[in-house]
């Protein structure tokens, strides 16, 4: 009996730490995502596109991998427009595309709203 409640002891124990590594693991994830946008805006307007277009990408990874779809969005987001400043317009208007569908699963509104703005933007300098 004594080594059946020490067995379960230890079991309990070690999905107890599990439970708190994986916690863990989740709450870093977020924080470099946040991170990593911060470190993309930034580098986006100091006008270092390439920079920016690899923080918002491996952001997006993370952000898919922990179900932080409105952060996936937001990266998306920036990575069309960093597109439409390096003046490739199908790629612009590509990211900006799935950003929507992924604000508009979110029903984010002022999501939807600010890519068809950009979207119309740059239509317009297409034209």
């Amino acid at each position: 009996m004594d080594v059946i409640t020490v067995l379960g002891a230890m079991i309990l124990a070690y999905g107890g730490v599990l439970a708190v590594y994986y916690r863990l693991l989740s709450t870093e994830k977020k924080k470099k995502t946040s991170d990593l946008m911060l470190k993309g805006i930034r580098s986006m307007r100091s006008g270092n596109l390439d920079r920016a277009l690899i923080y918002f990408e491996t952001a997006y990874t993370y952000c898919m991998e922990t179900d932080k779809t409105d952060g996936a969005a937001e990266a998306l987001y920036y990575s069309g427009l960093i597109y439409r400043e390096k003046g490739d317009i199908d790629g612009a208007v590509q990211y900006l595309k799935s950003a929507d569908k992924l604000y508009f699963q979110l029903k984010d509104i002022e999501g939807n709203k600010k890519v068809k703005d950009a979207i119309i933007s740059i239509r317009s300098l297409k034209n």
